[in-house]
């Protein structure tokens, strides 16, 4: 049978160049109690599918935190996930529309169930932080937490096309 369009399922006939920008990743999410799921199991599959399994479980906890605050403190409808990789940078931000920035993180002294999140973050990531909201302004700030992960090899970089 003729067809009118080549098939989009042929491999380029060169590899394509890697690109030198950061990879990002971005999941829109309603601020709902499954948010923190949702929003765990995204960062794990974005870190599994980049090759950087050893951050997985770090990774989520933290996440799981960050959306966990914005579920129970922020206000608006929604929240956003952003992961940003910038080899061997791993970032992870959460907005909402909350403009109330989050306190100080430390591990409270006695045996609260609350307030420990934020200091779970300080104590198990590289570093973390709150951002400027988006530039659309649907969200007023974003918290983050920031992972190193491993190098890439320098096999492990794609090699260029020789013909």
């Amino acid at each position: 049978m003729d067809s009118d369009h080549e098939s989009d399922d042929r491999p380029p006939h060169r590899p394509p160049v890697p690109s030198r920008d950061p990879y990002v990743y971005t999941l829109q999410s309603s601020r709902h109690a499954t948010s923190p799921k949702v929003c765990r199991d995204f960062v794990a599959c974005v870190l599994n599918s980049v090759g950087q399994e050893e951050l997985v479980d770090t990774a989520t906890l933290c996440t799981s935190e960050l959306a966990t605050n914005a579920f129970l403190h922020a206000e608006g409808d929604s929240l956003m996930l952003r992961v940003v990789i910038e080899p061997p940078r791993f970032r992870v931000l959460v907005y909402d529309a909350s403009v109330e920035l989050p306190t100080a993180a430390r591990l409270p002294e006695d045996d609260r169930l609350h307030g420990r999140g934020l200091g779970l973050v300080a104590a198990l990531a590289d570093a973390w932080g709150t951002a400027e909201g988006d530039a659309v302004g649907t969200y007023a700030k974003g918290v983050w937490f920031e992972l190193a992960g491993k190098e890439e090899k320098a096999e492990d970089q794609p090699r260029p096309f020789t013909g």
